[in-house]
């Protein structure tokens, strides 16, 4: 039987993370229960006044936002409609416009030149941008000798074509002859596992236990146990597409805590890092970040020994 359409906040959720600006905005008013009326007479009070056509063009996608009053307008709209800040502002600023942005290749996360790519490239399911990825929750868990030990993974993802069966992970070690394994699986099965020679990088295909229909969810939980002999200074996430909502938290044994932890996101491996933020320390708490609208690229955290 073909499943339920997704509810108006699963579709809420998904139209902050993939655009297009005029769906998230239409949306997140349907959602709030406020009419065009309403909404214009809280601008109004913000001192940011918009017309009730202007804001019709906007959640129809007859006209966008671009005047500085215009988007500081938008600004406040996430404030009335209570969305996260600049998840509509960044939807905006997406240089693909109003259109949702397109999944990006392997070769830009990993680097043109990167000897784990043939091996990625073969399997099947890599290729295979089906599965959306609403909510993604990692736990990186550190030992007193500073060393990587386990990653918890908790995802919720949506199948955005029918027969949606399987997931690739890619995990990075730090030695070529201790890569990460996976040693845990719930909700989904191992399927191929490829170690890539002489590279520090574990391939995982995981299988739900069937096809999803189109707009079906799934939850796929898994762990893999790290093996490295050497202090690791960092940990990312590389996204094809826009992601809704990542948690990622590290676990760091009280005894032996880091000088200093920053979160950060690139687009390609080379580039530069931007969005860089201080994550708080704490013997008490795991160091995290949570992102909401993740775009695609590379999304991580780096940590500093004393």
């Amino acid at each position: 039987m073909k499943p339920s359409r997704p509810g108006p906040r699963e579709q809420l959720e998904l139209a902050l993370a993939c655009g297009p600006f005029s769906r998230a905005l239409s949306l997140a008013i349907d959602l709030s229960g406020l009419g065009l009326v309403r909404l214009k007479g809280r601008l109004d009070a913000a001192g940011a006044s918009v017309s009730t056509t202007t804001l019709s063009y906007w959640r129809t996608g007859r006209t966008r936002p671009e005047r500085p009053e215009s988007l500081r307008a938008v600004a406040l709209l996430e404030r009335e409609l209570g969305l996260p800040d600049r998840s509509l502002t960044e939807l905006l600023a997406r240089p693909e416009g109003d259109r949702p942005v397109s999944v990006v290749r392997w070769e830009r996360l990993w680097g043109q030149g990167n000897r784990m790519l043939p091996v990625l490239n073969s399997f099947e399911a890599s290729h295979d941008a089906s599965l959306v990825v609403l909510s993604l929750h990692e736990s990186l868990h550190i030992g007193a000798d500073r060393m990587l030990r386990r990653l918890c993974v908790r995802e919720v993802v949506r199948a955005a074509e029918e027969q949606v069966q399987t997931k690739v992970v890619t995990l990075r070690g730090l030695m070529p002859d201790r890569r990460p394994r996976l040693i845990s699986t719930r909700y989904c099965a191992p399927g191929r596992v490829e170690a890539v020679p002489g590279q520090p990088f574990t391939i995982c295909e995981l299988v739900l236990g069937r096809s999803l229909a189109e707009g079906e969810t799934a939850i796929l939980e898994y762990e893999f146990e790290y093996t490295d002999e050497i202090p690791d200074t960092s940990y990312d996430r590389r996204f094809r597409h826009p992601v809704a909502d990542h948690l990622l938290e590290v676990h760091f044994d009280p005894a032996t805590m880091p000088a200093s932890c920053h979160s950060y996101r690139q687009d390609a491996p080379d580039g530069p890092e931007r969005e860089v933020a201080e994550v708080p320390l704490s013997p008490a708490v795991p160091a995290h970040v949570i992102t909401t609208g993740a775009a695609p690229g590379i999304h991580g955290m780096r940590w500093r020994w004393p």
